[in-house]
């Protein structure tokens, strides 16, 4: 048997699952192949890890304890909010919604945009450029 076949055939044989004929000709690899004698043992190994794992019983209180925090929490948020505390937030979210806006177009009308800091004069405004200059000059004839 080669290792590729015993390697196949190792998860059958650790099982009890291969035939005689089969588990034989595996013992005597692993006796012989050094090699698949480690990734025996290794897989053996993790067998009985992931068994012990299995095996594990979870703490009986861990449950009361989660659901004893749940109620804590569901009892805090349920707890009754004071009448001056339902009337204040609101009040106090729009006063200042409205200290925002109000803020926000006073900041808004004292923008001056950089280029328009200087006025053209009056004589520049009422220059007639067509009177000028002929549109004749440009043409070939």
């Amino acid at each position: 048997m080669n290792c590729q076949l015993c390697q196949k055939e190792l998860d059958a044989y650790c099982e009890g699952r291969s035939p005689a004929d089969t588990r034989t000709q595996v013992e005597t690899h692993l006796g012989v192949c050094k090699k698949c004698a480690e990734s025996f043992k290794l897989q053996t190994l993790a067998e009985r890890i992931i068994k012990k794992e299995k095996e594990l019983l979870p703490n009986p209180f861990l449950q009361t304890r989660i659901m004893a925090q749940i109620e804590n929490l569901e009892a805090v948020r349920n707890r009754a909010i004071p009448t001056y505390m339902q009337v204040l937030r609101p009040a106090i979210m729009a006063t200042s919604l409205a200290a925002a806006i109000f803020f926000g177009v006073m900041m808004g009308s004292y923008y001056k945009p950089a280029g328009r800091g200087t006025t053209i004069p009056i004589e520049l405004a009422l220059i007639d450029d067509a009177a000028i200059e002929s549109v004749d000059i440009l043409s070939n004839e």
